[in-house]
């Protein structure tokens, strides 16, 4: 069954008990309403008859008939019509009386006289005439007397059982009548409204068809605009596709990303193994090669060697990245890792100018990283920077601290070839190399695992070419606080 029958079906269901609630309570309502006045319409009558025969002259004591006495059973259904007045004498003999019953006027058993005898009135229903159509009359019983006249009876007022029955019975049809058309036109109602309400969710359950269909994550459910739960829906939905698409655009480019690192790195491994197999083979099948050719050989084979070491070594650090590894990181000031790498980059490369722009000695600058892989990243800049850098060039090593941003600086700058422009927004892609010009013997990973390192510690990467010539890599790390210092060891005396 549809949402929309359901509602209808739950509605129109709802409707349906309220009128059967409302027309029971109605109906209890007229019922006690009617007897009620009936009551007392009996009662005023009885009691102005009463009234009545207190001053009545001693000839209107004695029987006779009425000729306008109304034939109770063939009585109309208006309430004066079938309403009948009787005066009884002491023993229940009817005196005159306004309705009759097959040509005689209603009897009334002696217990509901006897019953107004002792308490001075008495209601109740009664039933008059031949037993097998015997007509049931309501009655209200006053006792009167006359003690000038020596003479005592009972006044009955009385009206058709089945008016109120009859009356009762019309109530019925008519609610009866009355409900089913409301019930009808309440549910015609409900099934238009929730129509006309589920209206935009069949539209949205087609468009979502049609999404899983082709495919297409970039398509949006159109707007509601109603301000209800079909809103709120419709936009929680669009967010959920724009999530969706900006996961599947992101899966999309790793896995493009990942089959490019796969090929790059299997380009790169080719080449070393290919030197190393050539050279191997060689040397394997020319056993009385000269000792020069040799050792040439030899030494193909262990750069190659050093070459695929570095290159697996490499790898492995981004495959690390890639899973989440995040190196411990304590407390440490910057200035005493610049200065190793300062002073072991003047040993390693005494033809380029390897400068150090010291900061501020009374200044610690101190960032929560790891000494290791801050290390990794500064020789990488500097790696890079002689590279890239001729002999006689000059390569500054800078740091540095922004106290209100709260940041520190690292920044490695040459006076090299630069970058090209074109290679400026892929400088730090893996694998990616300049143009010859600044080409060296690496696989392009160096930069891409020091931008690793540096977001790792929540800092930010940046390449840019010097307005003269040259270029120049900085860094940017949170502060930290100084690490604490470590107290001296104890003396026992």
């Amino acid at each position: 069954m549809s949402i929309r029958a359901r509602i209808a079906v739950f509605a129109g269901a709802t409707v349906a008990v309220t009128l059967v609630l409302f027309g029971v309570l109605l109906h209890v309502l007229a019922s006690y309403g009617l007897r009620n006045d009936q009551q007392h319409l009996l009662r005023d009558r009885a009691e102005q008859t009463v009234a009545a025969l207190a001053a009545a002259p001693a000839a209107d004591f004695a029987p006779r008939g009425n000729a306008a006495a109304v034939d109770l059973r063939a009585a109309g259904n208006t309430t004066n019509g079938s309403t009948f007045v009787e005066v009884l004498d002491a023993n229940g003999a009817a005196i005159v009386s306004t309705g009759l019953i097959d040509g005689s006027p209603p009897t009334i058993d002696q217990t509901t006289l006897a019953s107004a005898t002792s308490n001075g009135h008495a209601l109740a229903t009664v039933r008059s005439g031949n037993p097998p159509g015997a007509v049931g009359l309501r009655v209200y019983v006053l006792p009167w007397t006359r003690p000038d006249l020596g003479r005592t009876g009972f006044v009955v007022a009385g009206q058709s059982a089945g008016e109120i029955d009859r009356q009762l019975t019309g109530l019925r049809r008519l609610l009866v009548i009355t409900s089913l058309l409301i019930l009808l036109g309440a549910f015609a109602a409900i099934w238009r409204v929730a129509g006309r309400a589920l209206r935009p969710l069949g539209a949205i359950a087609r468009t979502v068809d049609e999404i899983g269909q082709t495919r297409d994550l970039s398509r949006r459910l159109p707007p509601v605009r109603t301000g209800d739960d079909l809103d709120r829906l419709t936009v929680s939905f669009n967010a959920m596709l724009a999530r969706l698409e900006e996961t599947h655009t992101r899966l999309a480019a790793s896995l493009e990303t990942q089959q490019r690192f796969v090929a790059d790195a299997s380009h790169e491994l080719r080449t070393p193994l290919t030197t190393i197999r050539s050279n191997a083979g060689f040397l394997l099948a020319r056993p009385d090669v000269q000792p020069d050719d040799r050792t040439a050989a030899l030494q193909d084979i262990a750069a190659e060697s050093e070459r695929m070491s570095r290159l697996v070594d490499h790898l492995l650090t981004l495959a690390r990245a890639d899973a989440g590894h995040r190196p411990p990181k304590t407390p440490l000031d910057l200035a005493p890792l610049l200065r190793d790498v300062h002073r072991q980059a003047q040993r390693l490369h005494p033809t380029r100018d390897v400068i150090l722009v010291k900061p501020n000695p009374s200044h610690p600058v101190c960032v929560a990283g790891n000494a290791d892989a801050l290390t990794q990243l500064l020789w990488i800049l500097v790696d890079n920077a002689v590279k890239h850098t001729p002999r006689g060039g000059r390569i500054e090593l800078h740091l540095g601290r922004d106290e209100p941003a709260g940041i520190a600086g690292l920044a490695v700058r040459d006076d090299g070839t630069g970058i090209p422009e074109p290679d400026l927004p892929r400088i730090f892609d893996r694998f990616y190399q300049a143009d010859r010009a600044r080409t060296g013997t690496g696989a392009g990973l160096g930069l891409a695992i020091a931008r690793w390192i540096a977001e790792d510690h929540d800092g930010r990467l940046a390449a840019a070419n010097n307005p003269d010539r040259g270029a120049t890599f900085s860094v940017t790390l949170p502060l930290a606080s100084p690490p604490e210092p470590t107290p001296p060891p104890s003396s026992n005396s």
